[in-house]
Parts: structure tokens; C-alpha cells; sequence
């Protein structure tokens, strides 16, 4: 299998450990696989009698890469393993009328983002070794809203030929996301909080991986190449795609999915990776119906699903209880788009007016395929917290704000088939709007924070019967700090943090 760029400016198609280490396609684009393998329903339905980790290796297999099949099967063997706080890995849960809930916030640092970040890491060393390095390395740059980081910091600490530099938005995540990340332990380690939000971040390592002179510079100097750990790079969003058909088998092997029948999905969305790769299961053969992408009050992929129209011009991003779903700039839309118009030049076009004027829009053919797959909706900050209080009160089930913004959203998207609703993340990230969804308080009530903040996580479960700690958070809590450097969202200033790290050995 090869991969294209989506822009159609790289000098050719790259094999998957190639598109895995560039990362990103020159130019900006992004690398997408020619052509996406397609499962029978038979194959479908025999993934639901292997544990996961066979379940993930069966959908890398299909894609065919350029790695060995018992180094794939080491990979994703050691990926889904005791880490996993469940032998299922990723469960689905049925909360009654028909809604389920696939539950992927198992892993070590309590996000979905571990579903790919413990699988990812194996794959690029894997990689490395497949393109025989010679004493290269890898410098991986990592922008996240919340729980990205910690999962990319968690599967590449202390792994060889690696460094790995994690920025995140000052005063954008949860206490408890902060501290995973900043006390974070490793040789090869570092973490920068960034001026700004996450577009900011993000923005700030697109532009980096641009400046070919610095690339020339970390080669020269240290035999670095830039890479990324973020759904950008097909190694991250590959393994997403396993869990969509893997809940889709469970559906139907526990019969909940007649012959036939499909099921909705509605996934929290921030940067798009997530409910693609649910198009992507769907297109390769799992029985999804309509994917559901759902938005908190930074909208902008809510009525970019209804018009046609992505306009950032003139928006603010707005602080909300789902930081994770913060951003106004989602990278993997242009992959759904290369796919829908399947033509690298549209592509481009749109993306350069996106980058020259915050806005740009599709023609009425792309339109309608994009309609033939996908639905809308979002939430504000208060249905979002009043949507945890009445999951846990009719239900006795205690959402995270990311997946009560998708709960909502689905309610109000229902129509007679299933519903599979994503959980992304534990609910005990964000324990300050959680208590202040299970108290009835306003979403801008003052809450602690800091270790304070953190406090809050002993008086969740006496506000929610049958709410748990999980005790893999004692060690982010008890950490010391290591990471305390500030720095501006520009180019300039994270080359310069990135100079003055390297240097320091």
C-alpha cells in the first residue's frame, strides 16, 4: 500500500513506515493511503472472537505495510497489554434504548488517545529500523488540547532514536492533565506550556516542520529529523480505526445489530482524527450508518457539516468544560476532504484559503457526498454539565464533559437505529466540571484549582454512587514537577526552546 499526499506536492508516494516517520507530507499536506482495504461482513464479524490486540493487528494487516507480520504482531501485542486497566481494551457498554457507549479512556493515562499513542510508538521504532537510520534520530513535536500529550509523552518516554517536545496551551487543559504531562519521567522528555490556546500550539508546530532551515540545522547538528505524534501522522490515526470495527463486531456478536442493520455514531470531535477514522471502518465495511460529529461551543466543524462553509475569520476560541474539543483548526478535516473530492488540487486551494483567510468553501458536489455520511450538532458549556448530571442520575453512569457534549448531540440526532456514543476520556480529568455538573453550579462558578483543583477528586464519587478512582492516577499525583518553561505561540520561540534543550543534552 502507498501513500499519497493530500495536496499533491510530494516528489512521490511514500510506503507506511516512510509516511509514519515523515509524519507530515512537504507542503503542509497530510498522507492518506491510496485506496482503503475493504472487510466482508464475515471478516467483520470474526474479529469479535479475538482479543484486541489480535483485532488491531488484523486491521494493520489489512492495509498492508512494509513491516514484517511478526513485528505487527509484536506491536500490537505489546501495545494492548497489562497497561490496560480491562482485557477488553476498548468495551462497549450498554446504557439501554438502544445507546451504547465505547468506552476507550482504559489505558494508562485515562484517554482514548492511548489507543493509538501505545500502539503508535512501537510502529514508528519499527520504522526506524525498517529504513535502517544510521545513527538518526527523531525529533517528535507534539501540539495537544489535553489528553494528547500525556499519551504521546507516556509511549515515547525512554524509547531509543527518539526525543519527544510537548507544547500545550496555558490555562487550556485540566489541572489533572497538566500534571500528567509536566511531571512526566524520561531521559529523552520535554514539555512547554505555550502562550496562548491550542490552535496556537498547533499552528506554532506546522510552522517548524515548514522552516526548512531548521530542519537543515537539527540535521546537521545532531542528526534529527522532525516527526509527529499528533493524528497528523498516519501511524497515530491507523490504530483509531481498529476500535470502530472492533465495537461494531461486539454489536453484532452480542446481537444488538441484526443482519444488516447499522448503527449510528456520534463522536466528540476537536481535531477530526477520531470520528475519521470511524469513516474510514465505514468505508472499509463496518456497519455504521450516519456519523454524528459533535461540537461544543467552538462550532466551527458544526456548521462547516451543514453549509459547506469553514470560517475561523473573526472567531475567538472559547474556554469550554471539553478542552480536548477547543480548537477551530482541525487538521484531518483535509483528509476527509481528499477523500470526498479526490482531488489534490481542490485540496491545496482550500487550504490556502483557509491559511490566507480563515475561511474557505467546498463546491455543492463535495457537499452532498459529505452529507450522504455525516450529521452535526453542538452544545453549550451548560447542556454539556447538565447532560453529566442527568446521565449519572437516570443512569448511574458518570460522563466526562467531552462525551456529555456527544451524548447530547446524539439525543438530539436520534432516529430508530442504534446509537454507539464515544467516551473519550475518564471522568476524574476534569473533576472540577464534573462536581460542578453533579451540584447544579453554572459552568463559570469558581471552582479550586491547582492542587486544589485535585482535591476535588475524593468528593466525586460521594456526589456519584459507584463513581472510582482509578488507581493508576497516584503516580501523576505524587510526581515532582519537572517542566515549568513558558513560552511564546510563534515559530521563532519554540525553535529557540527547542535549540536550548537540545544543547543541554
Amino acid at each position: 500500500m502507498r501513500y499519497l499526499d493530500t495536496r499533491g506536492l510530494a516528489d512521490r508516494p511514500r510506503s507506511f513506515s516512510e509516511a509514519v516517520l515523515e509524519g507530515i507530507a512537504p507542503g503542509g499536506g497530510l498522507f492518506v493511503p491510496e485506496r482503503l482495504p475493504a472487510l466482508s461482513d464475515a471478516e467483520v464479524d470474526g474479529l469479535a472472537a479475538l482479543p484486541y490486540a489480535e483485532r488491531a493487528e488484523r486491521v494493520l494487516t489489512a492495509f498492508g505495510p512494509d513491516l514484517d507480520a511478526d513485528v505487527l504482531r509484536a506491536a500490537a501485542s505489546g501495545a494492548y497489554g497489562a497497561q490496560f486497566d480491562t482485557p477488553e481494551v476498548a468495551p462497549v457498554r450498554d446504557l439501554g434504548g438502544g445507546r451504547f457507549v465505547l468506552e476507550l479512556w482504559h489505558g494508562p493515562t485515562l484517554a482514548f488517545k492511548d489507543m493509538a499513542l501505545q500502539l503508535m510508538p512501537r510502529l514508528f521504532s519499527a520504522s526506524i529500523e525498517q529504513a535502517g537510520a544510521d545513527g538518526r534520530s527523531y525529533l517528535i513535536l507534539v501540539a495537544t488540547s489535553g489528553d494528547t500529550g500525556a499519551a504521546a509523552l507516556e509511549g515515547f518516554a525512554d524509547r531509543e532514536h527518539t526525543r519527544i517536545a510537548v507544547l500545550f496551551p496555558d490555562a487550556g487543559v485540566s489541572t489533572l492533565q497538566e500534571r500528567q504531562m509536566t511531571t512526566r519521567p524520561g531521559a529523552n522528555v520535554n514539555v512547554f506550556r505555550v502562550r496562548g490556546d491550542f490552535d496556537a500550539c498547533q499552528t506554532t508546530v506546522k510552522r517548524v516542520f515548514e522552516d526548512a532551515a531548521f530542519a537543515a540545522e537539527l540535521d546537521a547538528g545532531h542528526r534529527l529529523s522532525l516527526s509527529s505524534a499528533n493524528s497528523i501522522n498516519w501511524g497515530r490515526l491507523l490504530p483509531q480505526v481498529a476500535y470502530y470495527l472492533s465495537a461494531c463486531a461486539d454489536l453484532r456478536a452480542r446481537g444488538a445489530l441484526g443482519a444488516g442493520q447499522l448503527v449510528d455514531v456520534c463522536v466528540p470531535t476537536g481535531n477530526f482524527g477520531n470520528v475519521l477514522a470511524a469513516w474510514y471502518a465505514r468505508r472499509m465495511g463496518a456497519p455504521i450508518g450516519r456519523l454524528i460529529s459533535a461540537s461544543n461551543t467552538n462550532n466551527v466543524l458544526a456548521d462547516f457539516i451543514a453549509t459547506g462553509v469553514y470560517d475561523i475569520s473573526g472567531r475567538s476560541l472559547v474556554k469550554t468544560p471539553s478542552p480536548s474539543m477547543d480548537i477551530l483548526v482541525s487538521s484531518n478535516l483535509e483528509r476527509l476532504l481528499a477523500d470526498l473530492a479526490d482531488d489534490p488540487g481542490r485540496v491545496r486551494g482550500w487550504m490556502a484559503d483557509l491559511r490566507g483567510t480563515g475561511r474557505f468553501e467546498v463546491d455543492a458536489a463535495t457537499l452532498g457526498r459529505l452529507h450522504e455520511g455525516f450529521a452535526g450538532g453542538w452544545v453549550d458549556n451548560a447542556a454539556c454539565l447538565a447532560t453529566i448530571a442527568e446521565v449519572q442520575r437516570e443512569r448511574g453512569y458518570l460522563l466526562d464533559p467531552h462525551t456529555a457534549v456527544a451524548w447530547r448531540v446524539a439525543q438530539r440526532a436520534a432516529e430508530d437505529r442504534p446509537m454507539l456514543i464515544v467516551a473519550t476520556a475518564h471522568w476524574a480529568k476534569f473533576a472540577a466540571d464534573v462536581t460542578r455538573a453533579l451540584t447544579g453550579l453554572p459552568p463559570d462558578a469558581p471552582m479550586p484549582s491547582g492542587d486544589a483543583e485535585l482535591e476535588l477528586l475524593q468528593r466525586v464519587p460521594d456526589l456519584a454512587p459507584g463513581a472510582s478512582l482509578p488507581p493508576r492516577l497516584e503516580g501523576a499525583l505524587r510526581r515532582p514537577v519537572r517542566f515549568r518553561e513558558r513560552i511564546e505561540g510563534t515559530r521563532e520561540a519554540l525553535e529557540g526552546a527547542l535549540r536550548g534543550w537540545l544543547a543541554a543534552g
